[in-house]
């Protein structure tokens, strides 16, 4: 069993670190049987060591002397109650749009000759001589007379002229519609179970008066020695309760629980008593 801390290296302001080196917080106050970091007592059982200006809480392992029984278990809270949380997780699954396809349309160009007959008008010219009486001159006959030169008389017609138009022939229409259609979704979630044995207190009294009433022999472990492993046998009887398993099927595995601890065979044997009738308890018998 750990030797009692010595109070008097306590003072407030020390910094308090729990079973996985997580800071808890500053030592606020201490009296003869705890210490309270941020109104939670911690019992001095749970303190592993001290070292300068910080505190550090036991591991979380089922020892010898106390090893039943993690600074977890050993805490409480300085006044009124205590409230644990219940944790789960919850799948929740939700909708994104994707492009799941495409329907390609093609389109090509092709080109071809077309003839489109016109009907064009133009003027065609005769020329004719013709003989006339003699007659004076008048004004008109004798402009520009005695003088060389060329008349032009314009010919005109139509002329075709093409020019091309784009127009609409057809269209293709693509018409899309909106389905559903049902997938299950599967994932691993968790959820957090607390376990609250209200009889633990009435079984621990009833031990400790049978405790109290047994023959003493040598190497018998006072009851303030023996209680933590009973306690830890009780707790290893209701996951035996819950899984059906017996003493002598869950013997090897609490025995190796208290090696990793530290504790050899030889204590294994004289706390073995108190974990076993512990388990017992826990299993009704």
């Amino acid at each position: 069993m750990k030797n009692r801390i010595d109070s008097s290296r306590l003072r407030g302001g020390m910094q308090v670190y729990g079973p996985d080196g997580e800071p808890l917080g500053a030592l606020e106050r201490f009296d003869d049987d705890a210490i309270t970091v941020k109104e939670r007592r911690y019992g001095y059982a749970t303190i592993d060591r001290i070292e300068g200006d910080r505190i550090y809480l036991a591991a979380p392992a089922g020892g010898a002397g106390g090893a039943a029984g993690t600074a977890r278990d050993e805490v409480v809270a300085a006044e009124g109650e205590v409230r644990v949380p219940v944790r789960e997780e919850r799948l929740e699954v939700e909708k994104r749009p994707v492009e799941l396809g495409a329907v390609e349309v093609r389109k090509t160009v092709e080109t071809e000759q077309q003839t489109v007959p016109v009907e064009l008008e133009r003027e065609e010219v005769h020329v004719e001589r013709r003989d006339v009486a003699d007659r004076p001159a008048t004004e008109a006959d004798l402009s520009g007379a005695f003088q060389e030169g060329t008349v032009r008389v314009p010919v005109r017609g139509e002329e075709a002229v093409a020019r091309k138009e784009t127009v609409v022939t057809g269209e293709v229409v693509i018409d899309k519609t909106r389905t559903t259609e049902t997938q299950r979704v599967t994932d691993t979630i968790r959820k957090e179970r607390v376990d609250v044995d209200d009889d633990y207190e009435r079984h621990r009294a009833d031990y400790q008066r049978a405790y109290a009433g047994r023959q003493p022999q040598a190497g018998d472990l006072a009851y303030a020695e023996a209680e933590p492993h009973y306690r830890f046998g009780y707790g290893a009887g209701l996951e035996a309760r819950r899984a059906g398993r017996s003493w002598e099927e869950a013997e090897a595995d609490l025995r190796a629980r208290y090696r990793a601890a530290g504790a050899d065979d030889d204590a294994w044997e004289r706390i073995k008593r108190a974990v076993r009738e512990g388990f017992d308890r826990a299993r009704g018998r």
